[in-house]
């Protein structure tokens, strides 16, 4: 599974071009991949980026759904119909689909912020704008993350 992680910053040229960072391309080519999955991030102005086996678990458990559902005909216009399938160029680099580029407001500069499974494509302005309030919440919120035990295993059971 991929662990993309970290806070990297590129440009976007005229042809909608971006390279990928080296750091994101590691992870890819350790999963045995070099296609992504782009969407429009329906909960900020941004692009996801998901390896395609990750995106195949959100299918997964889209189509897990009961056929003819609401939330199956929401999730799979929003999150299957609304993405882009695409593959890096030998160099790492790829072309962003023009309305994603538009609705995203992206220009020459642009931020990659890593989120474990995915990284996000955004303006750079937005990108720090986004890291910075998220810091400041969670310290106001005094955020915490629940340890996981190493070894789940009961205690006299083998």
């Amino acid at each position: 599974m991929t662990q993309f992680v970290g806070t990297h910053f590129g440009k976007l040229d005229r042809k909608g071009r971006i390279s990928v960072p080296a750091i994101f391309r590691a992870e890819l080519e350790a999963a045995a991949t070099n296609q992504l999955v782009f969407r429009l991030a329906h909960t900020h102005p941004c692009i996801e980026a998901r390896s395609r086996p990750v995106f195949q678990q959100i299918v997964d458990s889209i189509q897990a759904l009961p056929h003819f559902s609401e939330e199956r005909e929401l999730l799979e216009a929003t999150l299957i119909s609304g993405s882009e399938m695409l593959k890096l160029d030998g160099e790492g680099r790829l072309v962003l689909p023009a309305e994603m580029i538009e609705d995203c407001a992206l220009g020459e500069q642009v931020g990659f912020l890593g989120k474990g499974d995915r990284f996000e494509i955004w303006n750079e302005e937005a990108a720090r704008a986004h890291v910075a309030d998220a810091k400041k919440r969670a310290r106001e919120l005094r955020l915490t993350v629940a340890a996981t035990p190493l070894n789940t295993t009961p205690r006299g059971v083998s």
